[in-house]
């Protein structure tokens, strides 16, 4: 397979073995990855993969099809639409997934779109439910609402009930 490969600080297109599902792992053939501030942490050499990730493949989002499972998966099929958090590895054409950060990509979720949600709206769920509590009624500040937890937030805060203010930096992202 090919992945995206970080070699001194540059990407490059290279070739790697194929990756072999265990256990409760997924094979999925990546039809599209988030780029994350962790990806691009890592290429600075500010960011090292899990122990048991590529260290050099970045990428912690993605969405493809199942192609392979190993002997213990209960919940997959070979040919089910999933997105997925992992450690590192996304941006491959390969990557292996622990079923239990699986989830079906709902119809209608185009590859991209599934490609970019799992890390980031994960992200937000566990900041503004998990660890502040947002009720219906709150007033929820987002700074940085032009990335894609910001996105997410604003969004996830909204669907709660929650007045929503979103500050980004850029003016050309601002509404009138």
């Amino acid at each position: 397979m090919h992945a995206v490969t970080v070699t001194d600080g540059d990407l490059r297109w290279t070739e790697h073995p194929d990756p072999v599902p265990g256990g409760r792992d997924l094979l999925v053939a990546v039809r599209a990855a988030g780029l994350n501030g962790a990806d691009m942490l890592q290429r600075r050499g500010l960011y090292a993969a899990p122990a048991d990730a590529p260290a050099d493949i970045p990428g912690l989002e993605l969405a493809g099809e199942v192609v392979a499972c190993g002997a213990g998966v209960e919940d997959f099929a070979i040919g089910d639409r999933v997105m997925a958090v992992v450690g590192g590895g996304g941006q491959a054409e390969l990557a292996v997934v622990h079923e239990r950060t699986a989830l079906r990509v709902p119809a209608g979720l185009s590859w991209p779109e599934a490609g970019g949600f799992a890390e980031v709206f994960t992200t937000a769920h566990d900041a503004l439910f998990t660890q502040c509590g947002l009720t219906t009624g709150e007033h929820l500040v987002v700074h940085g609402a032009a990335g894609g937890v910001g996105v997410a937030g604003v969004q996830l805060g909204l669907l709660a009930g929650a007045r929503v203010t979103a500050t980004v930096r850029n003016p050309a992202l601002r509404d009138p």
